[in-house]
């Protein structure tokens, strides 16, 4: 469970900072609505962010 805390915490720093609604966001549900709203919180953006990982990882140990 704390690691999706975790979790909420740095996309509230990494998707909201920025954003001029996010004083509308008052409960956890409403920013997970938003980032979904806006394409944040979709599945191929975790697989996207490990296959780069994964060769970030390839290319140093080459």
């Amino acid at each position: 469970m704390k690691m999706e805390k975790d979790m909420i915490t740095a996309n509230l720093l990494r998707l909201c900072y920025h954003c001029e609604d996010a004083h509308l966001c008052e409960s956890e549900e409403k920013c997970r609505a938003c980032w979904t709203e806006q394409g944040q919180m979709a599945e191929d953006h975790a697989e996207e962010g490990q296959r780069e990982t994964k060769e970030f990882l390839q290319l140093m140990h080459a």
